[in-house]
Order: structure tokens, then sequence, then C-alpha cells
């Protein structure tokens, strides 16, 4: 709901900017308490890549997104230059980062990107969040997990390894 009463917010600055308001409507956005980050543990990961159906490829597409910390979209808006993987400001953060890529994640990004072309999907996105999901369902895991926690699990693996929040 704070996301929809945002962008109304800012569509009522926008045209009071441009006088086609006289005042700014009050609008206030509801108050959420912080919630702490869902993550993957070492053992659900572990599981998850033990999973017998769960062909070689996703396997490496969730190593990639945990190892990375990418938006699931994030890869196929993005460019790689050399070792980095340039993300353009089109992502919800609205700001560009570069990730530094070691070589076996520069193999499997290369691999996601044939893959992206070539198969068809109209959400490539989407598919390998439901194929996620079914992991998880799979091992066990908490409903509450869902693909935005390989995001997560990247942050709290940082923070475990004492690099600044922000970087």
């Amino acid at each position: 709901i704070n996301i929809h009463l945002r962008t109304i917010k800012a569509m009522f600055r926008y045209y009071w900017k441009r006088e086609r308001l006289n005042k700014v409507p009050m609008v206030e956005q509801i108050k959420v308490e912080e919630s702490v980050p869902i993550y993957i543990t070492d053992d659900e990961f572990q599981s998850i890549m033990e999973t017998e159906w769960l062909d070689g490829f996703y396997k490496r597409i969730i190593f990639f997104y945990r190892e990375t910390g990418c938006r699931l979209r994030e890869p196929f808006m993005s460019i790689l230059d050399g070792n980095w993987l340039d993300i353009p400001n089109l992502s919800k953060g609205k700001k560009p980062r570069s990730i530094e890529l070691n070589k076996s994640l520069i193999e499997i990004y290369n691999e996601l990107m044939v893959w992206y072309k070539s198969c068809g999907l109209t959400d490539q996105g989407e598919h390998i969040s439901k194929m996620f999901k079914k992991c998880l369902r799979s091992i066990g895991a908490s409903e509450g997990k869902h693909f935005h926690s390989l995001r997560h699990t990247f942050a709290v693996r940082r923070i475990v390894e004492n690099v600044p929040i922000y970087k």
C-alpha cells in the first residue's frame, strides 16, 4: 500500500509544482514495523543444491543470485563489462551499480543470458522465481521465504564478513 501511496504523493507534488493544484493534499503512509531479513540458511541452500530433480542449470542460477545479491530481473537488464556486471538505474533502487564477478559467476551469467534469449518464455524472471519456490517447498523451508530471500542472504553473509551494508 505504501508504494502506491508514495506514487500518489509524488503525483500530487508534480501537479502542484506545475501549478495544476493550489495545495498538495495530505497523504499519510501506513507505519510499518521494520522486518528482519528473511534469508536462506546454509543448510537450506545445501539441501537445494542436493535436490535430485532440480537441473544443474537452475542450481547454478540460484548460486549466482545468492553470490551477487542481484534482484530477480537485474541480470536481464545488465551489461557485462569485463569482470563487472553493470546494472543500470532501471532497477528498483533507481541507482546504477556494478558488481564484480569472478570467472565462475561470469560463466553462469553468460549461460543465463543464452537461456534468456532462447527460452521463449514471456517472463523468464517469474519462471526462475517459481522454480526456486518449488525447491523451497521440496526441502520443507518456511513458506515465508521467496526468491528475494537470496538477496537478503547475500546481505546477511556480507554483514557477517564485516562488509559495510551500503557496499
